[in-house]
């Protein structure tokens, strides 16, 4: 499924295999399937009927079912319709056609493979460029973010991350665009010869603060700051150390006091 103008499409895939079941499970892909089995579920759950039983008995026919479709596309290779484009293949002339590779869509030249002519799928966008008039398409960056461009590429040079709407400013007529995001976005003006002209700053844009925006700006102060804070930090680990030299020179003293003592006292008891 594929969302078309705030609905859900079903995709050329989806219909194949929406057709082939069915084609070959008939009782399952209908309403009253769903009923019945709703309805035989409520019975397990008021205990009237076993669940093994309606396991078996379901699987029965659809045992038989699948073994028929099994057997009946047994060597087929269903081939998904191509999508053809408005765009010309440059080098024979064929229309090209939308595919799908390793990466998502692009276009390809029919012809393949005595043509491989490819082009990246880009999505036109409504509005008109405002540098040159042309058309708007939307691209996506390296890292995957969608931004929009003018059809005429680096001839014209015009690239911007807002969104172009199809409604024109009032003032100077030209494309009003929009901030990119989900939910409902009010449309502005970026002609800057415009009276309705909105600065980027104001677009509602997450923006890094700077010296310029009145924020403190990195300076030699913190660093100073860092410097006087482990300049304490040493004296107290000075300190500290010191303290232990004075308490070990001090349990030093002790022991040699004590030592001295005992020498003294053995020789006068021998005296």
């Amino acid at each position: 499924m594929v969302k078309q103008d705030k609905r859900l499409a079903p995709t050329p895939l989806g219909e194949i295999v929406t057709g082939l079941m069915v084609e070959r499970f008939t009782d399952i892909i209908d309403v009253e399937f769903t009923a019945n089995m709703e309805s035989r579920l409520d019975d397990v759950e008021a205990g009237k009927q076993n669940w093994k039983d309606l396991l078996a008995d379901f699987y029965r026919d659809f045992s038989k079912e699948l073994s028929d479709a099994e057997t009946a596309l047994e060597g087929v290779r269903l081939k998904v319709p191509e999508e053809e484009t408005d765009e010309v293949c440059e080098l024979c002339g064929r229309k090209m056609v939308v595919k799908t590779g390793r990466f998502g869509k692009f276009l390809a030249c029919p012809g393949y493979p005595e043509c491989k002519n490819t082009k990246p799928l880009v999505e036109r966008m409504p509005g008109r460029c405002p540098k040159c008039g042309s058309g708007i398409l939307k691209r996506k960056s390296k890292k995957g973010y969608a931004y929009y461009a003018c059809e005429r590429g680096a001839e014209c040079g015009f690239m911007t991350w807002d969104v172009p709407t199809a409604e024109d400013c009032p003032e100077c007529g030209q494309t009003l665009f929009k901030k990119s995001g989900k939910g409902r976005m009010k449309p502005f003006c970026i002609n800057e010869k415009c009276p309705r002209f909105l600065p980027e700053d104001q677009r509602g844009y997450y923006k890094k603060k700077t010296a310029e925006d009145g924020e403190p700006a990195p300076e030699e102060k913190p660093a100073a700051k860092k410097a006087a804070a482990k300049a304490p930090a040493k004296k107290t680990a000075a300190k500290k150390t010191a303290a232990k030299k004075t308490a070990v020179k001090k349990t030093a003293a002790k022991t040699t006091a004590k030592r001295t003592a005992k020498t003294s006292s053995k020789k006068e008891s021998k005296a």
